[in-house]
């Protein structure tokens, strides 16, 4: 009678052993995927920040006109057309 549970309690460790082995196979290939999703995460985000940029200027143009040849200065204006003192 020991024999028989001898051999159970084997059989039922080795069910065990194996299970844990390809439950643990399952999480390191999780594990992995996770790791490399990461990384492409981080190459998108430095390729993104890295693409050159393309800069506006303002299009609008500013006349002015002297009275007799004398100094001529602009102050910046905001986006009305308005002039700032």
């Amino acid at each position: 009678m020991d024999e028989h549970i001898i051999a159970s309690n084997t059989t039922l460790a080795s069910e065990l052993i194996s299970e844990l082995k390809a439950t643990s196979k399952r999480w390191f290939i999780a594990f992995c995927v996770m790791v490399g999703l990461e990384i492409a995460t981080i190459a998108g985000f430095i390729w993104y920040i890295s693409l050159p940029v393309e800069e506006t200027t303002s299009t609008q143009e500013v006349d002015q006109d002297t009275n007799g040849g004398g100094n001529n200065t602009f102050v910046g204006g905001d986006s009305n057309g308005k002039t700032e003192d």
